[in-house]
């Protein structure tokens, strides 16, 4: 890729500020080159958007010096703002658009994760025992040339057993691994992914009423929230109990486990019922999944949409997903939220603008999972037994996180 991205000027303003200048880097036959000067460009970015994409628009007549028109899908695509990386991945679309008044060229790029998305997770075995969260996500999206990447130690949890479905996405089997690793993951701008914790970076600067927030909405919603979250055993006796007061009492005080979370906010009795699960033991997970049903639920009842002036914070670095920004309302109160999604935007007549959610970082926490397999018990008999009777599940051996040789 050597001399596809030109002399510094190309990215840096005058005043050697940052440029917002949007570009792409295609590469096709062994041959890269740079396509810049879009005349309007909608790029998303998100925790829980993937893939991150991007639709880049100019006229037929600038597309055709640019050799836009000769892009195909498939094409690999580096999306850049400035001299910023923001996304690896394909151009999966070009729409030529002729109309009465103007003619019109179309990009679409998603970033490398598509293919995880939208392809069933290969694997040569669909039970693996004794292993790790990281590596078994490593294991599947390297079937389509995607790393994963670890930030701070997430996601290296290990764990008895996992068995993958047959129909399943991979990323609905590295969803289900996140899980059960309470991290997040989503798309970096080299084509991987990562696992990570909630909120692991800050912006230097944050969303100001009055100085870089053009518009904002803000949320205080009961919308989905509950008094209480009870766990229970599940018993069928409760369809065979007449519905009186005195019986439910004393049914409910027989099913109840003494898991409780309560979320002080709810001004009436709203009331939640999660089941116990086979397999969790001390229902340690069933727990963790009652106070997460309240955090997130008050977390998803205070959201916060802005539009912003700029793409970047003062000290010229990008708005990204996963950062702790401040956000000060119109009367002085300041409060630390976590972008959750990001739309930056560009037009010739209407400038720049980004459009950002944010929350409390508790929206964005993972729902606590028991793994499937615990639930089953003839698996958890038959991974029982296979200490005893040797090879009677096959399982993948897996690189060693380190890379080195077993």
């Amino acid at each position: 890729m050597s001399g596809a991205l030109t002399a510094i000027s190309d990215f840096l303003g005058w005043d050697n500020a940052p440029s917002d200048q949007v570009s792409i880097v295609v590469t096709s036959g062994g041959t890269s080159r740079q396509i810049t000067n879009w005349t309007s460009a909608v790029l998303r970015l998100g925790i829980e958007v993937m893939p991150w994409t991007a639709a880049l628009g100019m006229t037929a007549a600038r597309a055709s010096a640019a050799g836009v028109d000769t892009l195909n899908p498939g094409d690999t695509c580096q999306v850049y703002i400035g001299s910023d990386l923001v996304f690896t991945g394909y151009v999966i679309t070009v729409v030529d658009d002729l109309g009465p008044e103007d003619h019109m060229i179309e990009v679409q790029i998603a970033s490398k994760s598509v293919d995880l998305v939208e392809c069933a997770a290969e694997f040569s075995t669909f039970q693996m025992n004794s292993t790790n969260v990281l590596a078994i996500a490593r294991a599947v999206a390297s079937r389509v040339n995607i790393d994963v990447v670890s930030v701070n130690g997430a996601g290296d949890t290990d764990i008895l057993a996992f068995s993958i479905i047959l129909t399943e996405t991979a990323y609905e089997v590295i969803e289900r691994l996140s899980r059960l690793a309470a991290v997040l993951f989503y798309d970096q701008p080299d084509g991987n992914i990562c696992m990570s914790s909630v909120g692991t970076r800050r912006a230097a600067t944050g969303f100001t009423v009055g100085g870089n927030v053009e518009r904002i909405q803000t949320v205080r919603s009961l919308g989905g929230r509950y008094s209480s979250v009870i766990a229970i055993n599940q018993n069928t006796v409760s369809l065979f109990t007449d519905p009186n007061v005195n019986a439910l009492e004393s049914q409910m005080s027989a099913l109840t486990v003494g898991i409780e979370a309560t979320d002080p906010g709810v001004p009436r009795k709203r009331i939640m019922l999660i089941p116990t699960e086979n397999g969790d033991q001390d229902n340690a997970v069933c727990q963790q999944r009652a106070q997460w049903e309240v955090n997130r639920r008050i977390g998803r009842a205070y959201p916060v949409s802005l539009t912003a002036d700029s793409w970047r914070d003062a000290t010229g670095q990008l708005w990204l997903p996963n950062t702790l920004a401040p956000v000060t309302a119109i009367n002085g109160t300041r409060q630390d939220l976590l972008i959750g999604e990001l739309t930056l935007r560009q037009t010739v007549e209407d400038g720049m603008h980004a459009d950002v959610v944010l929350m409390p970082p508790e929206a964005y926490s993972p729902e606590p999972m028991l793994n499937p397999v615990l639930r089953d018990r003839f698996l958890q008999t038959l991974n029982s037994a296979q200490a005893d009777v040797d090879h009677s599940i096959q399982t993948e051996d897996l690189p060693p996180l380190d890379g080195t040789a077993q």
